[in-house]
This record gives structure tokens, C-alpha cells and sequence, in this order.
């Protein structure tokens, strides 16, 4: 029976897809070893064939993206798992493990051969790529750089990079404000104008002073009738930028969002907020969800083919409650903060 089993047509074509996995099983179990290169086979068809759910770009951390590939894979594949992905991967299981665990951290000949066992296209693949030469960029120059690739690949390209010269954009609120609010079908380029429009109301030299930044660092263009308009759709920071230049814009932002409380009606506005207690691995996969999520809020607006009719703020907020003994919620300077 062994050896019918070993010489059979069907092990011999099993034999020749799986030659590049290793297979460590007794030899004097013919059945075992012919299950097991079926079961393979199968795992690793639906994992190559299925759809796929997971996108690469909606992630800034590999970390992340491995995690829910893993899990949505596991969800749709009665059979996949640790050992089965890294066969077609040809990397140990730990490997995998240890890196969703943060003990050790990805590098581009395991991120390559992952990507291979994913069937990423190539597109994907760079994105994915970039995202391991992200953690080990090791200056601010370098994470930018790498950062604004990024944003090219996902289809943000024209996205504007502020960097140190547009830092005073951040230092009032109706700065932003104002570069959206030229989008709107009723947008006069009148400064007393738009000092009433906006709210909570400005002076008009405040608003005229506000122009005349926007245009210096151009993030707002005037044509020859002095009509005003957008350089490009959407700006966004640095992927390092120094936190003191935020921070004084976010807490302005908050501000406003306490405001509206009291002077916006309820049906005009959405706030609400959870206290959960979590470990720290869910913590990351939270801020990671939030990013996501952002992308997703972009997308929709860029997508969305109707005039614009008004200008609204959008805030995300996360942060401790309690003192923490380690650096668990202190999670450094990313866009954003």
C-alpha cells in the first residue's frame, strides 16, 4: 500500500505543485502525506483565487494590514492558518507571529515573499512594501518622501504636502476653513462676506489676512477677474511634522467642536464619544480604524460629483484616561497629531 500510495499519479502531481514547500510528515504515513497536500492545495487556491477584502491602501502600518488579511482569510477559509499561509510563503509561522506580536519587525525579503503567497499585484505590492520602509525610515526627510509616495499609490496624487512654509496655515482655524469655502456655488471673494459666513463669525481683516496667505503659500490661486479658487482638492501634512505647530490647531478645532454643542442644532450635527478600556494592541488597532477611516471620509468627498454647499468640521480624538507606567498610549508624532 505504501508503496502504490507513493508511486500513484495523484501524489506524484501533488508532489510537483508543492516541491517548494517543505512538508515534514512520516514517511510510513502514505494517507497523512497525500491529505496534507490536498488540504494545502486547497487552502492556498482560495486564498489566491478568493476576492479580495482587505486593501492595502486604507493601512499606514503593515502590522495592521497582516493582522486583518490574516483574520478575513480565516473568516472565508474553514482551513487557513498560520502554518498554511506561511508555506506559501516559505517563511516559518513564528515569523508571522512574532511580527503581529511586535517582537520583531518586517523586512522586505519576508514582506516580498508575503506579498507573493497574497498574489498582490504589483501596485499593492510596492504600497505594501513602502509600508516596511516607513517603520525603518530612520529621518523625518525620509518618512516624508516615503509618505508622499504613499499617498501617490492610493490615488492621491494630487494631494498638496504642507511642509514648513505652509506651517502658519495651522495657526487659526478659519484658515482651512476659508480654503473650502471658495468651493461653494454662492462663494463671494468679498472679506466682509466671508467674515459673516463663517461661524463662529471673524473680522473682516481677519478674513482678508487669511486670503492673502492662502495665495502666498498657494494653496489658493486668483485668476485675472480675481475670482479665487483651489490649487488642488485636498492638503495634508507632513507625515512628520513638529507637534507644537498642530497642537495649537487641533485644540482650536475642539474648541469649536464644544461650541457646537450649545449653538448648532442637534439635527445639524453628530457628537458622541465611548470610554473603553482596552489592551494595547487594540489601542493601535483603533488609531489604525481612525486612519482608515479618514481615508474613507476622503474618498466619499472626492467622490461626490454635487456642488458643494456648505463647509464642516470633522475631528477625531483619541487619547488615555489613566496614567500609564510605559509608553503604550504615547505613540509619537504621526499625521494628525
Amino acid at each position: 500500500m505504501c508503496c502504490s500510495v507513493l508511486c500513484s499519479p495523484l501524489l506524484q502531481e501533488y508532489a510537483k505543485k508543492f516541491r517548494h514547500m517543505p512538508l515534514i510528515v512520516p514517511i510510513f504515513h502514505p494517507v497523512t502525506i497525500v491529505a496534507k497536500m490536498i488540504w494545502n492545495e486547497q487552502v492556498f487556491d482560495k486564498m489566491t483565487k478568493s476576492e479580495q477584502t482587505v486593501s492595502v491602501f486604507a493601512y499606514s502600518d503593515y502590522r495592521s494590514f497582516l493582522e486583518d488579511f490574516y483574520k478575513t482569510r480565516k473568516e472565508k477559509t474553514r482551513y487557513f492558518s498560520y502554518r498554511s499561509f506561511a508555506m506559501a510563503a516559505g517563511v516559518s509561522p513564528s515569523v508571522l507571529r512574532d511580527i503581529l506580536a511586535g517582537r520583531r519587525k518586517l523586512t522586505i525579503p519576508v514582506m516580498q515573499k508575503y506579498a507573493e503567497a497574497m498574489r498582490l499585484p504589483q501596485k499593492e505590492r510596492r504600497y505594501f512594501e513602502l509600508l516596511v520602509l516607513l517603520e525603518n525610515a530612520k529621518t523625518t526627510g525620509e518618512k516624508n518622501r516615503i509618505f508622499g509616495e504613499m499617498l501617490s499609490l492610493c490615488g492621491q496624487a494630487g494631494v498638496t504636502m504642507l511642509e514648513k512654509r505652509h506651517y502658519d496655515f495651522f495657526s487659526d482655524w478659519y484658515n482651512s476653513a476659508i480654503r473650502e469655502l471658495v468651493t461653494l456655488t454662492d462663494f463671494q471673494n468679498n472679506p466682509e462676506w466671508i467674515s459673516k459666513k463663517l461661524s463662529p463669525q471673524i473680522t473682516t481683516a481677519q478674513a482678508r489676512t487669511a486670503i492673502e496667505l492662502l495665495v502666498r503659500i498657494g494653496l489658493l490661486a486668483k485668476d485675472e477677474e480675481s475670482k479665487l479658487s483651489q490649487t488642488n482638492a485636498i492638503v495634508s501634512s507632513e507625515y512628520e511634522m513638529a507637534s507644537s505647530v498642530l497642537r495649537a490647531f487641533h485644540g482650536q478645532m475642539i474648541s469649536l467642536a464644544a461650541q457646537a454643542l450649545e449653538k448648532v442644532d442637534r439635527e445639524k450635527r453628530e457628537i458622541s464619544s465611548l470610554t473603553l478600556a482596552v489592551s494595547e494592541s487594540c489601542y493601535f488597532r483603533i488609531k489604525e480604524r481612525i486612519r482608515a477611516f479618514k481615508e474613507e471620509i476622503l474618498a466619499t468627498v472626492i467622490e461626490d460629483k454635487n456642488p458643494s454647499e456648505t463647509v464642516c468640521q470633522l475631528n477625531f480624538q483619541l487619547f488615555p484616561l489613566v496614567r500609564e507606567s510605559d509608553s503604550t498610549c504615547d505613540t509619537g508624532k504621526e499625521v494628525g497629531e
